[in-house]
């Protein structure tokens, strides 16, 4: 952007370099030799094209310069504040990812707080559950231990008795009939009771 102030001064500069050519213009007609003159009113007429060329150049162009950087100026603003809120956007999406990852960092740190507590909780109850398991084995070899030595006591029993019929029998060498076979059994019993 042109400040106002220096226009009228551009004006001047202007004008005076048009007023100093034309003077160097007429004092080379009239005093130099021709070949001498001739040089420098070429010179002075190209002189003379450029600061018109320059003035009409400043004089047209300086409104579509001046809005080119205007523009520019406006471009580069505008690129400055989008790249802020870009940032901005972009910090504050870093802030939600960090709080994201320290919630996660907690409910993992929750989540193996809770397996381990539920592990433990399922190795007490794997525990207790081994020890009901080994009484009810051992109550459960106890009373088949108990059956068996029923049984086996039944079966000696059973044996002693008969034993002691043939025995009695052999000793009295006679056959008793079966009313002495009980009366003699139930004694062999007795006396096998009173020894267990």
């Amino acid at each position: 952007m042109i400040n106002t102030s220096y226009k009228p001064a551009i004006i001047a500069v202007v004008v005076a370099q048009v007023l100093f050519m034309a003077s160097l213009s007429y004092a080379s007609v009239g005093g130099g030799g021709a070949e001498g003159g001739s040089l420098l009113k070429g010179f002075l007429i190209q002189v003379l094209n450029f600061s018109v060329l320059i003035a009409v150049l400043v004089w047209f162009g300086r409104k579509p310069v001046r809005e080119f950087f205007a523009g520019r100026t406006e471009a580069i603003k505008k690129g400055i504040a989008d790249a802020r809120e870009a940032r901005d956007a972009a910090e504050h999406a870093l802030e939600e990812v960090q709080e994201k990852l320290d919630r996660s960092d907690a409910e993992i740190a929750k989540m193996v707080k809770a397996a381990t507590e539920a592990g433990a909780r399922e190795r007490e109850h794997l525990i207790n559950e081994g020890q009901r398991m080994s009484q009810r084995i051992i109550e459960q070899a106890k009373s088949g231990i108990e059956f068996e030595l029923t049984q086996a006591t039944e079966g000696l029993r059973a044996e002693a008795a008969e034993f002691a019929v043939r025995l009695a029998e052999e000793k009295i060498g006679q056959k008793l009939d079966e009313a002495e076979q009980m009366k003699l059994l139930e004694d062999a019993i007795k006396r096998l009771e009173d020894r267990a």
